[in-house]
Formats: structure tokens, C-alpha cells, sequence
């Protein structure tokens, strides 16, 4: 954490540190539209780091989808391009849409 906090630092950009203790939030939950985010409630993040990541980017909806199946939201969609969520045929993948 402490490395890539410095690169970060290094990099010259912000950064916003979750000090709640019972937060979390992996990257793989987090898609980012270019509009809104979309964060996955999975075994790795929870609703208190998707409110922390909503409190940080105030300008940006926030939509929590459920990740019942696989490691995380991002294990079956993805950015494919301006305006285009690319997203797996698998059972899960289909659920997370209809979310």
C-alpha cells in the first residue's frame, strides 16, 4: 500500500485515503463510465467503501450492483469504449445487468 501510495504522491495526484476501518473497496468492484460509477458489493467490498468512493466524487451517480458469483464486478464487464459496457454471457454476468 505504502508503494503505490508514493507513486501516487509522486505522480502528483490525489489521493483519498478510507479511514473507516470496516470499509473496503477493490479496484476490480470499481467501473468508472467516464459518467458514473458502477461499484460491486462482493467478498471484497462492501457498502461503506462504495459511500466513501460516493463521498469522494460528489459530480458522479454512484450505482451499488450485488456480486453473488466470482471475484468481482469486473470479472465479467469492462469499459469497451466511450458509451459501450462490455459485458459476459455467463449466468452472473446477465444478473449484474439486469441490476
Amino acid at each position: 500500500t505504502e508503494v503505490i501510495k508514493k507513486a501516487l504522491k509522486d505522480l502528483d495526484l490525489n489521493i483519498v485515503e478510507m479511514t473507516d476501518e470496516n470499509a473496503t473497496l477493490d479496484g476490480g468492484d470499481v467501473l468508472f463510465t467516464g459518467r458514473e460509477f458502477f461499484v460491486g458489493l462482493s467478498k471484497r467490498t462492501n457498502q461503506r467503501g462504495a459511500e466513501i468512493l460516493a463521498d469522494a466524487f460528489k459530480d458522479y451517480a454512484v450505482s451499488t450492483v450485488p456480486v453473488l458469483e466470482g471475484l468481482h464486478l469486473k470479472s465479467f464487464c469492462s469499459m469497451g469504449g466511450p458509451g459501450l459496457i462490455i459485458i459476459g454471457s455467463s449466468e452472473p454476468a446477465q444478473k449484474a445487468l439486469k441490476v
